[in-house]
């Protein structure tokens, strides 16, 4: 019986280790390097000559067993005669997507961490920490998400973007907010609606306790991919409101297409 199950025990570790060796070997890696000169003379200004460079690694492993990895990095450096600068980011993520009967569900937590340098000053390095996780739900043409952010100390707000990644944080309202200041722990409740598979109507709330204040959000919006118009076309229509202690409104329409 022992080495039955030991026997069991083993097989089981090794295919484990198989589908995961899989998972890595058939994920997908996606990279880019850009980088813009300008090179003005002396004589006409003096201080205008810049370097720009912008370089991104994502990579994503295939599923397995319902589970997804994805990590990703990217810089951004900017150099100019009279100062120099770059920020770093580094994001990983972890999703996990079942179904139950006619239920689909997806877990998922992602953490990042932005790193902002200023050459002049070697010892000046901040570093802003966040982690977001979110619980996902589907049925039928409903569909509805529950939310929680946190960032941690430092000097700038958890705001920098990443290609292929509207918002690094879960908890972001649907216009006016997608970025956090230090130790900000924030809550997002989304419900969705779809008629049909190309249209989407939602509503989102989420709160943002700050240090000296706490914001709500509350915001509705809507896509509809219509391709009797052009392939890929895409119009979405979406408002905020910004509620407690800073009032303000926002309204947005949005036109994507592909050629």
């Amino acid at each position: 019986m022992k080495k039955l199950t030991f026997l069991l025990i083993f097989l089981s570790s090794s295919f484990a280790a198989d589908s995961l060796m899989d998972a890595l070997l058939d994920g997908n890696l996606t990279h880019k390097i850009n980088a813009n000169y300008n090179e003005a003379s002396d004589e006409d200004s003096p201080f205008s000559s810049s370097k720009t460079q912008k370089i991104l690694f994502n990579y994503k492993t295939a599923p397995i067993e319902g589970i997804r990895l994805e990590v990703a990095t990217q810089s951004f450096a900017t150099e100019t005669r009279q100062s120099s600068n770059d920020n770093t980011i580094y994001y990983t993520e972890a999703l996990y997507d079942g179904k139950a009967h006619d239920l689909g569900y997806k877990l998922s937590a992602n953490y990042y961490a932005d790193t902002y340098r200023e050459k002049m000053e070697q010892n000046s390095i901040a570093t802003t920490n966040a982690l977001g996780v979110k619980a996902q739900m589907n049925y039928e043409n409903f569909g509805s998400y529950i939310a929680y952010s946190k960032v941690g100390e430092g000097r700038y707000s958890a705001s920098s973007g990443l290609d292929g990644k509207d918002h690094l944080l879960p908890t972001s309202s649907v216009l006016s907010s997608n970025n956090y200041t230090p130790n900000t722990a924030a809550y997002a409740v989304d419900l969705n609606y779809s008629p049909r598979k190309d249209i989407t109507l939602g509503s989102r709330y989420v709160v943002a306790n700050e240090e000296q204040t706490n914001l709500t959000y509350t915001g509705v919006y809507s896509n509809f991919q219509l391709n009797e118009i052009s392939k890929g076309f895409n119009l979405g229509v979406a408002f905020d409101k910004t509620g407690q202690d800073k009032q303000n409104d926002q309204f947005s329409i949005n036109i994507k297409s592909k050629f």
